[in-house]
């Protein structure tokens, strides 16, 4: 993907620095929906979309750091599976 193509979420995010960006542009595909769906179960991903029902402001920033956290682990694709939600 080309920095151009990242979703406007991403390329307008204050929480992501501009090497974060870079590297998110880095995918080849998109995880599926169904794929993104399978990372609901995960109990620190259940316990995140559980604290923050009715607030998606919060919610989107939370997600937005965990996504964060998996790609300076260097785990893109859980990263946009995350950022995906």
């Amino acid at each position: 993907m080309h920095y151009d193509q990242l979703p406007p979420f991403v390329k307008e995010s204050t929480v992501f620095s501009l090497e974060d960006k870079t590297k998110l542009a880095q995918i080849d595909r998109l995880p599926t929906s169904q794929e993104v769906d399978e990372i609901t179960s995960l109990p620190e991903i259940y316990e995140l979309l559980n604290a923050f029902i009715g607030d998606h402001s919060s919610r989107n920033v939370h997600l937005q750091l965990k996504a964060k956290e998996y790609l300076q682990d260097n785990q893109l694709d859980m990263a946009w599976k995350v950022l995906l939600l």
